[in-house]
């Protein structure tokens, strides 16, 4: 069971990574751009029409309706760490809000690593793809669950990103304050996925950024920890500085 000491060790490294994070994500969406939306890698091979316009041949198409499937599972006990999600992604609750979603979380939807989910906005689209173990939003939300035999969840992640404005038409007014998305539209979208040979390629590249963001960020944590033992010696005088 989720623990409060899991939850806080939790929120300790979700802030220190944040900033990782996001540059890697950044370092992701330029390379997807470069492949899927520019499609440098295939310019002068044949292209073919298709619902998301000109596709590399051979590539298929698949409705989100093979890919997703809703998910209503509650989270059943309380401690499970609680998120929210804005238009850049899912984050924990405490670093958004201050204030709990309710006193108990067990009636919130479970979510987990790989989880599609959509949040409540007045006029933006609010939403993520959870990279973390296990959490619980707010009943409101809406979870979808990726069938990762047909898609992988970072390339629907990253696809949406770089095509957002074809899923503004998402939004739309519901019974309480804010939005809720429209299920039907949603389903009724495409995704583009190339052959495997393209998609192996891709996920070298992508695999080798990864690997080298964890070293980077190895080395830091390394350099905190020295300058955490150093510093209070330092500053006590235990320590000169030319010691």
């Amino acid at each position: 069971m989720w623990t409060r000491t899991s939850t806080y060790k939790y929120n300790s490294y979700f802030s220190e990574n944040a900033s990782r994070n996001d540059n890697l994500e950044q370092q992701a969406q330029a390379l997807y751009r470069s492949w899927f939306v520019d499609f440098e890698p295939f310019k002068g091979g044949k292209f073919v029409d298709s619902e998301l316009g000109k596709i590399p041949k051979n590539w298929k198409i698949v409705p989100f309706n093979e890919i997703l499937s809703i998910s209503n599972k509650k989270t059943e006990f309380n401690n499970i760490p609680e998120y929210s999600i804005t238009n850049t992604g899912i984050y924990p609750r405490e670093t958004k809000f201050n204030k709990q979603l309710s006193s108990s979380s067990s009636d919130n939807k479970l979510i987990k690593c790989n989880d599609l989910v959509f949040g409540m906005s007045r006029e933006i689209l609010n939403w993520g793809l959870m990279e973390e173990e296990i959490g619980g939003v707010s009943p409101a939300y809406t979870v979808y669950n990726i069938d990762n035999r047909i898609v992988n969840p970072v390339f629907l992640k990253l696809f949406i990103r770089s095509r957002i404005e074809l899923f503004r038409d998402l939004i739309r007014p519901a019974a309480r304050e804010g939005q809720s998305v429209d299920k039907q539209v949603l389903m009724a979208k495409y995704i583009f996925i190339p052959t495997s040979d393209v998609l192996d390629k891709f996920w070298n590249i992508y695999n080798i950024m990864v690997e080298s963001d964890k070293i980077v960020s190895k080395e830091s944590a390394n350099l905190i920890k020295i300058r955490d033992s150093l510093l209070p010696k330092l500053m006590s005088g235990e320590l000169k500085v030319s010691e």
